[in-house]
């Protein structure tokens, strides 16, 4: 049984005024050598190690198909703790080669020893946190990097990294300029090792800091601009080789992300670490539900529930959802249309054993009559495969996806 495997390194050095991720500060050690409670310590290490094992035990799995291993910031691990996390993960069920195993990195982290430490662990992917290339943007939403920092990493890696390197960015930054937006992709450009761009539109997520800077007048911030500004990059990247193949993920051809591809095609994922979430389905859509897990955010008890000698399944610190048959077939809808290949009718049909054009929402409509309205005002597109109609958003349709599901919901 093979499955895909998510990590998740919940600290920080300090937080970005934007993001509604689960983290907290890294603690620094005690004089004494002794962590924290909040400390990234070889017992954080140990207890996803034993996590992953329990849940490759209970599904059977013996390969991971694609790992991850985000944040948080996974690059404040030491090269030891890398090596440690990937030997142990891989003990649990294996992984070569063929898996596509990512590892998230900050500017400031990149440094010699930990990209060896990548490398030798079986590390294939990095993806580098950039956001822009634009120091007063930066500084607005306290991020801990400056754009000269940025770009002597990504130019670091670029000579000596040997797999794929994927980039981060955002539109809408405050004080962030078109000018500065549009400069600093012919940057970027230059280097030969990027295969894949990350594009997201500035969200103002409610209770952040800067949420509470944007509702109080301190920062100004037009979401009007940040989308002018997200579909400019949109244009710039497709006119140089970025395919988009998912609402904001761009990538030369053959270099899509395939461990983000498992959570938008409604495939297996466990998720490991304090605040993680994994989702199985099991196979099994007659019965209509999957198994959805968050753990607890609770580092401390997170580690001691994992370092415990046995573990109890019925007592697992974490948060479960049973989804019912009609949430899962909003969501493979919801995940499908964000890609731009669309939905396949007889997936669907396979999974939910109905037909795709008789999915009706919470007031009764059909999917038919929806996306047929879509279609007629050219948004929208039915194609031919081998393996059945395709439903899909066109260009112009993508950027109303929320519009869209708000319809099929």
């Amino acid at each position: 049984m093979e499955s895909s495997l998510y990590i998740h390194i919940p600290f920080c050095r300090k937080k970005c005024y934007y993001c509604d991720f689960y983290s907290i500060p890294a603690a620094a050690r005690k004089s004494d050598g002794k962590s924290l409670p909040n400390d990234l310590s070889d017992a954080y290490i140990d207890a996803v190690v034993s996590e992953s094992a329990f849940y490759a035990r209970q599904y059977g799995i013996d390969r991971w198909k694609t790992i991850y291993v985000g944040g948080g910031t996974p690059s404040l691990l030491s090269p030891s703790q890398i090596e440690s996390l990937f030997h142990g993960v891989g003990k649990s069920a294996s992984f070569d080669g063929g898996t596509e195993v990512t590892v998230e990195m900050n500017p400031d982290d990149v440094r010699p020893d930990f990209v060896e430490a990548c490398a030798f662990s079986g590390v294939n992917r990095l993806s580098l946190g950039v956001q822009a290339l634009d120091d007063k943007a930066l500084a607005a939403v306290h991020r801990g990097c400056s754009s000269s920092s940025a770009m002597s990493a990504l130019e670091f890696l670029d000579s000596v990294w040997k797999g794929r390197l994927s980039v981060d960015f955002i539109a809408g930054l405050p004080l962030q300029t078109f000018s500065s937006f549009r400069n600093q992709f012919g940057k970027i450009f230059r280097l030969n090792s990027i295969d894949h761009i990350s594009l997201y539109t500035l969200t103002i997520e409610e209770g952040t800091p800067l949420g509470k800077m944007v509702d109080s007048g301190e920062i100004p911030f037009s979401p009007d601009k940040a989308d002018r500004m997200w579909i400019e990059g949109r244009n710039i990247l497709e006119k140089n080789g970025f395919v988009q193949y998912e609402v904001s993920n761009f990538a030369k051809p053959g270099f899509e992300s395939r461990h983000n591809s498992v959570y938008w095609k409604l495939q297996n994922y466990v998720g490991c670490g304090a605040g993680a979430s994994g989702t199985w389905y099991g196979g099994n859509f007659d019965d209509g539900c999957a198994l959805r897990w968050t753990n607890t955010r609770s580092v401390p008890s997170y580690v001691d529930f994992w370092s415990g000698s046995e573990v109890d399944s019925s007592s697992v610190p974490r948060d479960c959802e049973i989804l019912d048959r009609k949430t899962l077939e909003f969501e493979f809808l919801m995940m499908g249309f964000r890609m731009r290949e669309g939905v396949l009718s007889s997936e669907f049909e396979r999974r939910f054993g109905k037909s795709l054009l008789s999915y009706e929402n919470s007031s009764g409509r059909k999917f038919a009559e929806i996306f047929f309205e879509w279609k007629e005002k050219r948004l929208a597109s039915v194609l031919e495969s081998p393996a059945g109609e395709i439903y899909c958003l066109n260009r112009r349709g993508i950027l109303l996806l929320n519009r869209f599901l708000e319809e099929l919901l």
